[in-house]
């Protein structure tokens, strides 16, 4: 027991200062002294769950309310295993197969996805230093984000908007569906984000890839009405889908959060709907699971524009294993269902025929 508490004030001392190995010993000591309470003695089973998997309690509340106390655990739980690497393969320049192959040639353990046929698992070995990386065969892209593009269903020669589109992963996978035809227009409220977006389609060899510095709530005042045949607004939202990658998340958001973001979501798709063509697609995402940024959003948006309606063929475009989940033209996908981020998409269409 002694080596062990010296050893973690040894290693507190390395990866810290002197005042965090003096917190460390501090805490080790009253636990050698005290014992470690149970969670048992903790009545409340949301408290106990919210203690024993580091989560605030208020989340773990909301998420109970959303989707009951059992896949609340779940999403908890989850979210103490490392997330797996997926990459998602260009299709311009590889199939699965072959790159599945050259991929364990070259010593990179891979296999197949277990959600998104676009998507390649790494089981040993990193990727983004290889040539493979380097010279856009793939893109680093979890697989519940895979599914944004293959929502939208662009077909060759299409103009699209990708409306909140930094780092470019999505309007990088719109433009390898759209085979390098037509224009995907990505926009993003920072120039230095923009910059992101040019590196990446450059990186990946997209000639059909536009981005440019804009507020997707100003899109109106530069692009006019009925200009895109697709549009896609994977909004800002709190992000609670990708704690496994980012876990200070759920201690730098508050409740007020999803309210404030909601409004600003709402703005970009009110902002964003007289671009769209009679007939076409419009895809809303988030990368949280918030029903107050997700279906609220949604479902507002819809009583606004009656010129809108929920997509009947969500799920003809997504992989069979995802197509149980759809409802109502949107899908929810929590972090324990397939291993992937938590994600919400959702397609409408501007009724008429194109």
């Amino acid at each position: 027991r002694r080596a062990a508490l010296f050893e973690a004030v040894e290693i507190a001392k390395r990866r810290g200062h002197k005042g965090i190995s003096s917190f460390v010993n501090g805490v080790l000591r009253s636990v050698q002294r005290e014992g470690v309470p149970s969670f048992a003695d903790i009545a409340d089973p949301i408290e106990r769950l919210a203690v024993e998997t580091s989560h605030p309690e208020w989340l773990v509340r909301e998420w109970t309310d959303a989707y009951g106390f059992e896949a609340a655990e779940q999403i908890c739980r989850i979210h103490m295993i490392p997330p797996k690497q997926t990459i998602r393969v260009n299709r311009l320049k590889n199939d699965r197969d072959t790159l599945l192959s050259r991929l364990n040639e070259a010593g990179i353990e891979a296999e197949e996805g277990d959600l998104s046929k676009d998507a390649v698992k790494l089981l040993k070995g990193t990727i983004a230093s290889t040539p493979f990386f380097k010279e856009g065969e793939v893109t680093i892209q979890d697989e519940s984000s895979m599914l944004v593009a293959r929502a939208l269903g662009p077909e060759r020669g299409e103009t699209v908007l990708d409306a909140c589109a930094a780092p470019g992963g999505k309007s990088t996978h719109i433009g390898e569906l759209l085979e390098d035809t037509g224009k995907v227009v990505s926009l993003d409220l920072h120039q230095h984000k923009v910059k992101l977006i040019k590196e990446a389609a450059g990186r990946i060899g997209l000639s059909n890839i536009e981005a440019r510095a804009l507020d997707a709530r100003k899109a109106g005042e530069v692009f006019e009405p009925e200009q895109f045949d697709r549009i896609l607004v994977d909004a800002p939202c709190s992000g609670f889908g990708v704690i496994r990658r980012k876990p200070d998340l759920k201690y730098s958001k508050t409740p007020e959060d999803s309210a404030r973001l909601a409004g600003i979501q709402l703005a970009i798709l009110n902002e964003i709907a007289p671009l769209l063509k009679t007939g076409g697609t419009l895809v809303y995402s988030t990368c949280t699971m918030d029903p107050t940024e997700n279906e609220q959003v949604m479902h507002a948006f819809l009583e606004e524009h009656d010129e809108f309606e929920a997509d009947p063929t969500l799920a003809e475009r997504l992989p069979e294993k995802a197509a149980p989940y759809v409802k109502d033209g949107s899908i929810q996908i929590l972090p324990h269902y397939f291993g992937t981020d938590g994600f919400f998409i959702c397609s409408m269409r501007k009724k008429g025929s194109q």
